[in-house]
C-alpha cells in the first residue's frame, strides 16, 4: 500500500456514505417527486371546487421541501448529517420565523 493513500478511502464509512446517497437520490426523490405531484394535483382540486387550500395538506408539503432540501445537503456534502429515517422528520414549525413571513 502507498503511504499516501487517503485514509477517507479506506474507511468503511466513506463507502457506507455513497450507497447511502445512492439511495436517497435513486429512490428517494422519486417518491418524493411523486407526492409532490399528488399534493399540487389535489391542492388544485381544492382550490378549483372549494376556494381554499387544505392547511395540513400545506404543512405536510412544507416539511416535505425542508425533507428534500436535507437530503440535498447530505447527497452534495454539505452536512454529514443524514436525513430521516437517521434524524427526526424535518418540520416547518421548528423554525424560528414562518415561511410566509420571509
Amino acid at each position: 500500500m502507498d503511504a499516501h493513500e487517503p485514509t477517507e478511502l479506506r474507511t468503511g464509512e466513506t463507502w457506507l456514505r455513497l450507497v447511502v446517497m445512492l439511495i436517497y437520490f435513486f429512490m428517494v426523490f422519486y417518491v418524493v417527486k411523486f407526492l409532490v405531484g399528488v399534493s399540487m394535483l389535489f391542492q388544485f382540486v381544492l382550490v378549483v371546487f372549494r376556494g381554499s387550500v387544505n392547511i395540513r395538506l400545506k404543512k405536510f408539503t412544507a416539511d416535505l421541501n425542508l425533507f428534500a432540501y436535507s437530503v440535498l445537503q447530505y447527497v452534495s456534502w454539505n452536512t454529514d448529517q443524514r436525513p430521516f429515517p437517521f434524524c427526526d422528520w424535518p418540520c416547518a414549525e421548528d423554525l424560528s420565523t414562518p415561511a410566509e413571513d420571509r
